[in-house]
């Protein structure tokens, strides 16, 4: 049996499923890039402090049981020393996404990484 019809190879209207796909997965991904802005938060008994993560530092906050050191790098951030017995703060690792948090319960200070999207930051029942 042979068509009278004569279809050629390929037709315009075979690219109309992957343009479509393309669009869909281009409108998720925003086009590949990250717009939001994080910051890291030291939140202590006494204030909320804010820092860019954009820009290398160590610097000192004061908790419960004294001077505390925090240090960012590379756009990530980190207790590197405090005086509580337990050091379970300091041996975290690196924090780097929006809602990561390391604690220091002794000292009463904790570090989060919050974005433009303050969804993630903690709320009163995680404070």
């Amino acid at each position: 049996m042979k068509s009278d019809k004569k279809y050629p190879f390929f037709r315009i209207n075979d690219l109309a499923i992957p343009v479509v796909l393309f669009l869909l997965l281009q409108s998720f991904h925003g086009g590949g890039e990250e717009t939001s802005e994080c910051r890291l938060e030291v939140h202590t008994a006494e204030s909320i402090l804010r820092y860019e993560l954009g820009v290398d530092s160590i610097f000192t906050v004061m908790g419960n049981l004294g001077e505390m050191e925090i240090n960012i790098e590379n756009e990530m951030a980190r207790i590197s020393r405090s005086p509580c017995p337990g050091q379970d703060c300091v041996r975290q690792s690196w924090l780097s996404k929006p809602g990561d948090l390391a604690v220091c319960v002794p000292s009463g200070v904790f570090i989060v990484i919050a974005s433009e999207d303050d969804s993630l930051s903690p709320d009163a029942v995680s404070y």
